[in-house]
């Protein structure tokens, strides 16, 4: 498993991905404030968002939302495609995104000859255009992709399944007390369990801890706040921060920046594969 990170300022993210053998630890349980999307065409996986899984197969399309944690989980070494695109609506004008349901996560095109097509243009445009000529063009596709699911949103979509219920509980009691959580152990006394069971069960569902999961989501909310223009030190004290050298040193290990500076960073983990040149 990596622990690399790969930030970027106000570009979008592109990646054509093809494997021959993943290992099951490939990929990490991570979050960032970019909508991501993923289009799964071979391999053995499952993804998780929060505490829904679903079991992949070819054609699905995968819409991940801010703030959500996430990862894909390789089921078994085995040939592997997607495509992975990270972006901003707001910057690009993508509304028809902001339509698809909140319930709709994972929906399969496989057969659908004009969402197929979309990502067909998008190899061809990535090998025969400039950056920005490129990033203009994915703008426009993604727009298309949206709103023509808008339009027929039944056909694709597909069910879910999820975690154990206590993760769920402990996700929803966290994600609902998010700025206001002293530490682990107020989830275990608000769900009855040990601290070092929670512990455990965040690890195997999760494959993240507890701690780690509130400190990146309060830090994605702080710059969030700090990018609609409220200040640094009201922000520390409204996440839960005790104190701005703790925030301070969080926030600029996190993003690379200094809570002062305003940008977009899509942060997320990557494997060591993924080559810097397919951010945009």
């Amino acid at each position: 498993m990596t622990n690399d990170y790969i930030s970027t300022t106000d570009r979008m993210f592109f990646k054509h991905e093809i494997s021959e053998h993943l290992t099951c630890d490939t990929y990490s349980m991570h979050t960032h404030n970019a909508y991501e999307l993923i289009y799964f065409l071979d391999g053995d996986a499952t993804h998780v968002i929060e505490d829904r899984k679903y079991k992949l197969k070819k054609g699905d399309l995968i819409l991940i939302r801010p703030f959500q944690y996430h990862f894909i989980q390789i089921d078994a070494p085995a040939k592997y495609e997607r495509y992975d695109i990270l972006f901003d609506p707001k910057k690009y004008s993508i509304e028809s995104v902001y339509k698809i349901p909140e319930d709709m996560e994972v929906l399969n095109i496989s057969g659908n000859g004009i969402l197929e097509d979309i990502f067909c243009k998008c190899d061809l445009y990535y090998q025969n255009s400039d950056r920005d000529t490129f990033e203009k063009l994915l703008s426009h596709l993604l727009s298309e992709l949206f709103y023509h699911i808008t339009l027929f949103p039944q056909p694709f979509a597909k069910e879910k399944t999820t975690l154990s219920p206590l993760i769920s509980k402990a996700l929803k009691y966290t994600n609902e007390n998010l700025c206001t959580i002293t530490g682990i152990e107020e989830i275990a006394d608000h769900l009855f369990v040990s601290e070092s069971y929670l512990f455990r069960l965040f690890q195997k569902e999760l494959h993240q801890t507890p701690k780690k999961y509130i400190m990146e989501k309060r830090l994605l909310l702080a710059h969030k706040m700090i990018s609609d223009g409220e200040k640094a030190t009201l922000v520390c004290e409204y996440c839960g921060f005790g104190d701005y050298a703790t925030f301070y040193r969080n926030y600029t290990s996190f993003f690379g920046h200094s809570p002062s500076v305003k940008k977009t960073p899509f942060k997320k983990t990557f494997p060591h594969h993924i080559d810097k040149d397919f951010l945009l």
